[in-house]
């Protein structure tokens, strides 16, 4: 491939790659074993959550502040929810308040974190 070509092709990448990052993605929290899994969703405003209820009883997703709100969510149901622009917040089963989780919202044009590696060891 020639060298002119070859830029223009890695400078067309380069300018879609910001339009892919921003695509909504889905997130998926499972609920089984009296638990919320993962503990932390970490989403962009426009991303969805879909909670599954896959425990033997009811439970609901209800933020600790704010409007969020599932209603009781019976064995093998779901509920779905658009991440507004806002701010990051903590949720709850109403039903069984010992089940805690969190949404973490990222600012907007950052990804969400990503944990790092460990730093290497020393030798």
């Amino acid at each position: 491939m020639k060298p002119a070509r070859a830029a223009w092709l890695v400078s067309c990448l380069c300018l879609a790659a910001p339009a892919f990052a921003a695509s909504p993605v889905k997130h998926r929290v499972v609920i089984e074993g009296m638990r919320f899994t993962p503990q932390v969703v970490q989403v962009k405003p426009g991303d969805t959550i879909t909670w599954e209820n896959r425990d033997m009883v009811a439970h609901n997703v209800t933020a600790k502040a704010g409007p969020v709100r599932s209603g009781d969510l019976q064995p093998g149901q779901s509920w779905r929810y658009k991440v507004p622009a806002g701010s990051s917040f903590d949720y709850l089963c109403t039903l069984h308040p010992m089940m805690t989780a969190r949404v973490e919202l990222a600012a907007a044009g950052k990804q969400p974190h990503k944990p790092r590696d460990p730093p290497p060891k020393m030798k």
